[in-house]
């Protein structure tokens, strides 16, 4: 009996450290999944408040976006608006009438014929090919 009992204490002394192998390894792996959740609760806070400053932005965006265009919308209906004043004033007076239907001076047509400037370099380039002063004849000091 001594044997046997002593056979049965082994085996529960054997299961009973299997087991606490088995929880220290679980505990081992709650640890580290405790940790990989963190770590992903972390980066899903800043993601989220990522995309609340987008969503703020977008917002914005589009409330500047309306206001522009309705701006835009002010700025045309004036500009139809000046051009039918500009048309009654012309049919109501025949000096101004006239004058507008006169063409541009020179330098005017000019103005509005010159190329489109893209840059510096294109406008230094269009200065000095227009209206170039001619070379001097210049005398040699005797």
């Amino acid at each position: 009996m001594t044997r046997a009992l002593a056979v049965v204490i082994a085996l529960l002394l054997a299961a009973l450290g299997w087991q606490s192998w088995r929880l220290s390894n679980a505990s081992d792996l709650i640890d580290m999944q405790a940790g990989v959740l963190e770590a992903k609760t972390e980066k899903l806070a800043e993601k989220n408040s990522q995309l609340i400053a987008l969503s703020i932005l977008t917002e914005t965006n589009n409330r500047e976006q309306m206001r522009l265009y309705a701006e835009a919308e002010d700025n045309n209906a004036l500009l139809r608006q000046r051009q039918r004043r500009i048309e009654e004033l012309k049919r109501e007076n025949t000096e101004l009438r006239r004058w507008s239907d006169t063409p541009l001076p020179p330098d005017v047509v000019r103005m509005y014929a010159r190329p489109a400037v893209t840059g510096g370099a294109a406008y230094r380039q269009w200065l000095s090919e227009s209206d170039a002063l001619p070379s001097g004849n210049v005398s040699p000091a005797h």
